[in-house]
């Protein structure tokens, strides 16, 4: 996965800096584009804007009208401050908009008509104890988009030498792994691929079982040795747990400093109730994650 394209949330918190670190390392490993985004969400003023004149004082509606524009104009220079910053240092291509109105729903609309290749944000701590019923900007991101999402927590992405890929043998987990590659290919890092396994739906047949895992086995030991041979240090192991439980375990076991995951296409409905294996990791992670989605 190349990621020509980059867009950055910042909301000038503490995270925004980790998160713009993270989108600068990754636009110097890729060659890439960066747009950051801040968007006045929609708690400051009222929702449905439009509609509020006709039963507002006119002058009333008019310092509304004004703070907004005010909010929105400050935040334009302090994105133009960080964008000549980055360009002036790095010799980064940065743009930067400033946008009104849903925080998650704009940054993917952003990205969808911009034809973003990875969108970065960070996640807040009392996002990480939030019910997935109740939901957060971070999770509607990754949920919603259709392109690759770095959620970064705690610690930025700079130089990891520690990557844990996830990996099922299915199309978007090779793309996870392969971008993968490209970072450890700039950064000398290690790659632990982790695969999940279960002997479900095996119960009469466990000699069929035991010539799949036996294949998978291979298939990953082959993996490693190409790598090996791109000169990548590479490793891996089979877990036999939930997926999302497996790799949570496998970064702890192997100090991993970032994750990589492929996204699967899942029912919304299905996706609302039971949550995927990327959104688990998201919100149980201590460590940044990169969700990778092929376009």
């Amino acid at each position: 996965m190349h990621f020509e394209k980059i867009l950055v949330g910042v909301d000038f918190s503490d995270i925004s800096q980790q998160v713009i670190k993270s989108a600068v390392f990754l636009a110097k490993i890729f060659n890439s584009e960066i747009k950051l985004v801040h968007v006045v969400e929609n708690t400051i003023f009222p929702a449905a804007f439009d509609d509020l004149e006709p039963f507002v004082d006119p002058e009333e509606f008019k310092k509304i009208v004004q703070t907004v524009e005010e909010i929105a104009e400050k935040s334009s220079e302090e994105l133009e401050k960080i964008a000549k910053d980055i360009s002036g240092k790095e010799g980064i291509k940065v743009g930067f908009a400033v946008h009104t109105g849903d925080i998650a729903e704009e940054i993917l609309e952003i990205s969808e008509q911009g034809n973003f290749d990875l969108i970065v944000i960070g996640a807040h701590k009392k996002a990480l104890v939030e019910s997935l019923l109740l939901g957060n900007e971070a999770e509607k991101i990754v949920n919603k988009a259709r392109t690759s999402v770095l959620v970064v927590k705690g610690k930025p992405v700079e130089n990891p030498q520690k990557i844990l890929c996830g990996y099922d043998f299915l199309p978007n987990s090779i793309e996870a792994l392969e971008t993968a590659k490209e970072i450890a290919k700039k950064t000398g890092a290690e790659i632990d691929i982790v695969h999940a396994d279960t002997e479900e739906g095996f119960a009469h047949f466990s000699h069929i079982y035991e010539t799949v895992f036996q294949k998978k086995v291979n298939m990953l030991k082959e993996l490693v040795n190409k790598l090996e041979k791109e000169g990548i240090k590479a490793d891996f192991e089979i877990i036999k747990m939930e997926p999302s439980k497996a790799i949570l375990e496998a970064v702890k076991d192997f100090g991993s400093e970032l994750i990589v995951v492929g996204k699967r296409q899942r029912k919304d409905i299905k996706r609302f109730f039971l949550g995927t294996i990327a959104m688990k990791v998201v919100k149980n992670a201590s460590v940044p994650v990169l969700i990778v989605r092929r376009r």
